[in-house]
């Protein structure tokens, strides 16, 4: 243990970053967080990136600003899928974030998937987009390849490079994903 070092870790409430004093309670299992009431500044510092993320995926979350990311994905992953990067906040966010086609955006309106976690839930149904009226293959593209993008935009920069982290180590392992986009 060194003076002023700064230990960072993992809970059930999410990344805490904890001095020496702190990090010595929490190891002896004794209250070791502080909270003062009111409103949080940032869950995480702007400009900082996880300790625990490569290199290697901050470069692809760096070239994913410049184009989009399911384009990265398809480029350097051999198999071109990838984890959707939907997080539950983005549950109650509107289809009007996708900027999608008019007949793509009627089709999901009229199945009554009028926010990202109802996209999400018609996605993961067997026939999944197929099942809505009116929507052929390439709107079923669109909405899956606009949604992909979406939700990846939705996340801040730490979250980018967490999921570009988890897409290395899902291909890297050939673990097979709970839910992928082709």
């Amino acid at each position: 243990m060194k003076p002023n070092c700064k230990y960072e870790v993992h809970t059930y409430w999410g990344w805490f970053r904890l001095d020496e004093g702190a990090y010595q309670d929490y190891l002896a299992g004794k209250l070791w967080i502080t909270w003062v009431p009111g409103k949080p500044n940032q869950s995480h510092p702007v400009g900082s990136d996880p300790v625990h993320v490569s290199d290697e995926a901050l470069k692809y979350r760096e070239l994913a600003a410049r184009s989009d990311a399911y384009t990265v994905c398809y480029q350097f992953f051999a198999t071109g899928k990838a984890t959707v990067p939907y997080r539950s906040k983005m549950s109650d966010t509107p289809i009007d974030e996708m900027c999608l086609s008019v007949r793509s955006s009627n089709g999901l309106m009229r199945a009554g998937a009028n926010t990202f976690g109802k996209v999400k839930s018609i996605m993961e149904q067997e026939n999944g987009l197929r099942t809505i009226r009116n929507l052929g293959v390439k709107s079923e593209k669109e909405i899956k390849l606009c949604f992909f993008n979406s939700c990846y935009s939705l996340l801040n920069e730490y979250e980018k490079a967490e999921w570009w982290q988890e897409v290395i180590d899902g291909n890297s392992n050939s673990a097979s994903p709970a839910q992928e986009i082709a």
